[in-house]
C-alpha cells in the first residue's frame, strides 16, 4: 500500500476538488490531506483523512521552513488508522500527478532502487555552492542535532532534497518520527541529513526513474503546458500555482486516465 500525503493551504472547495481528482485518478492509494491554513477553513474541508497542522514552522521565508511536524502528524495518523503501508509519499498541493499510474511508478521505483528514501535532487552537498547549504553548512544548531545521532562522527556529511516529493519506505519514516527534529533548519537540508545519520539509504528518483522529470523549483507550469505533458505521457508537473484553472487541469488529467488506462 502506498500512503500519498498533500500538504495544502488552499480554500475549502479547492482542498476538496484536489481530494476528489486524487482519489479518482489513484483509486488504489490511501490519501491524507495535511492543511496548513485557518483553522476555520480546515474545518469546512469534507474530506474525511485531514490534519491540522498549526505548526508556524510551514510559514515564513522558505529557507527556513520546516515540515517536520507534517511528517510526524501523517505517522501518527498512520498508526491511528491502523494501516500498514511500504511506502509514503509527500507532495505539496502545486504537485500535480498526470498519470493513473503515477503511484505505481513511485512505488517501482522505491523497489528497484534499494532505497529507504528518494527525493528530487537528493544528493550529497558537502563541498558545494548549493545554496541552502551554504545556508547551513556552519549552523551550530543543525549540527550539533546531527552528531547527537551519531556521536563519532566528526563532521557529518549534509545532504538535501527537494522538500516536495520526499518519499519514504514506512521503517525510515518511522525512525525520522523518534527522533526530535525541532531544529531551526529548512526541511531540504535537516531530512535527508537526518536520515543518513540514522543509517537510512538515500537516493535521487531521477536515477531510478523520469517520473520526476517535469518537477522543478521554478517556473511554474501554466494550463498552456499541461496539453503538451499529457501528449509525452508525463507522470506529473510541479509547481502548477493557478488555483482558478485547477478544475480544468483535473478534468485534462481524468480524461487523459480514461483514455490510457
Amino acid at each position: 500500500m502506498i500512503v500519498h500525503s498533500v500538504l495544502s493551504h488552499h480554500p475549502p472547495h479547492v482542498a476538496d476538488a484536489m481530494t476528489e481528482f486524487l482519489q479518482d485518478l489513484g483509486n488504489d492509494v490511501r490519501f491524507c490531506l495535511a492543511y496548513g491554513g485557518a483553522r476555520e477553513e480546515f474545518d469546512k474541508i469534507r474530506f474525511k483523512d485531514k490534519l491540522f497542522l498549526p505548526d508556524p514552522g510551514l510559514r515564513g521565508n522558505i529557507a527556513d521552513q520546516n515540515f517536520s511536524c507534517w511528517f510526524q502528524a501523517v505517522m501518527d495518523w498512520i498508526d491511528q488508522t491502523n494501516i500498514d503501508p511500504e511506502v509514503v509519499h509527500f507532495t505539496e498541493c502545486d504537485h500535480i500527478p498526470l498519470r493513473w499510474d503515477y503511484w505505481h511508478e513511485i512505488d517501482r521505483a522505491m523497489v528497484s532502487s534499494g532505497k529507504d528514501f528518494l527525493g528530487k535532487w537528493c544528493m550529497d552537498r558537502s563541498n558545494t555552492n548549493e545554496r541552502f547549504y551554504l545556508n547551513y553548512r556552519e549552523n551550530v544548531e543543525l549540527l550539533r542535532h546531527l552528531r547527537s545521532l551519531n556521536p563519532k562522527i566528526e563532521r557529518p556529511v549534509i545532504w538535501g532534497a527537494l522538500a516536495n516529493g520526499m518519499t519514504f519506505r514506512a521503517a525510515a519514516l518511522r525512525a525520522l518520527c523518534g527522533v526530535d527534529l525541532r531544529v531551526d533548519c529548512f526541511t531540504e537540508i535537516l531530512i535527508p541529513s537526518t536520515l543518513l545519520q540514522l543509517g537510512f539509504q538515500l537516493g535521487d528518483f531521477d536515477a531510478f526513474s523520469t517520473v520526476f522529470a517535469w518537477v522543478r523549483y521554478r517556473p511554474e507550469f501554466l494550463l498552456s503546458d499541461i496539453h503538451d505533458l499529457l501528449a509525452r505521457d508525463a507522470w506529473c508537473c510541479h509547481p502548477f500555482k493557478s488555483t482558478v484553472q485547477l478544475p480544468e487541469l483535473y478534468e485534462l488529467a481524468i480524461q487523459n486516465r480514461n483514455l490510457r488506462r
